[in-house]
């Protein structure tokens, strides 16, 4: 019996400390090594196209979405509070939506009177196109992208508060260039205008 329960134990420390590693690996990031984020163009939900390009000088949180996530319904509305409490100093909230149909997202977003000119989806492919170009994997996920184009967090929605918002409007921690990639900020990585 205390054999059994020694064996449990052995087997139970080695398993909480992968846990945690890989807790620690797959952990949101706010790195100081940024990269730089692919550019990208999509139609909004009201027909518009709209690019991230236009968006250099803003502080853009770019969300992944869809109706059928509960998470992401769950975090949204913060979401774009935090976006329009910031937007008079140059935040931009920018939504990719992962519903199968645009139509489902916009009924669902004017049914809470929630904005559709800032949620993009041509089709469900160049949707997750975006998606793939940006490493993500599931979703509820967030991206804040700062003023010159560099992602300095990628991960939970939940994890996007005020504080890191007011960081990278006031520059960040550190907004020499040194602590940022070496490509200019005009060269885009990833996919061409239209993916």
């Amino acid at each position: 019996m205390h054999d059994a329960r020694r064996r449990q134990r052995g087997l139970a420390l080695p398993l909480v400390g992968a846990i945690l590693l890989l807790a620690l690996v797959t952990a949101a990031s706010t790195s100081d090594e940024a990269e730089l984020a692919p550019l990208f163009t999509l139609p909004n939900l009201d027909g518009d196209a709209i690019s991230l390009a236009d968006y250099r000088g803003s502080v853009v949180i770019l969300d992944f979405w869809a109706t059928w996530c509960h998470l992401c319904v769950e975090t949204f509305p913060a979401v774009q509070s935090l976006s329009e409490t910031y937007a008079d100093q140059g935040t931009v909230l920018l939504v990719i939506c992962l519903d199968k149909q645009g139509d489902t997202a916009r009924r669902y977003l004017i049914e809470n009177d929630l904005r559709t000119d800032n949620v993009l989806w041509g089709s469900l492919t160049e949707a997750r196109e975006v998606k793939g170009l940006f490493g993500v994997g599931g979703i509820a996920h967030t991206i804040l992208i700062d003023r010159d184009g560099y992602i300095r967090y990628s991960g939970h929605p939940k994890n996007v508060t005020s504080g890191l918002v007011e960081e990278w409007l006031a520059g960040g921690p550190d907004s020499s260039p040194d602590s940022r990639s070496s490509l200019p900020p005009d060269e885009a990585a990833g996919a061409p205008s239209g993916t």
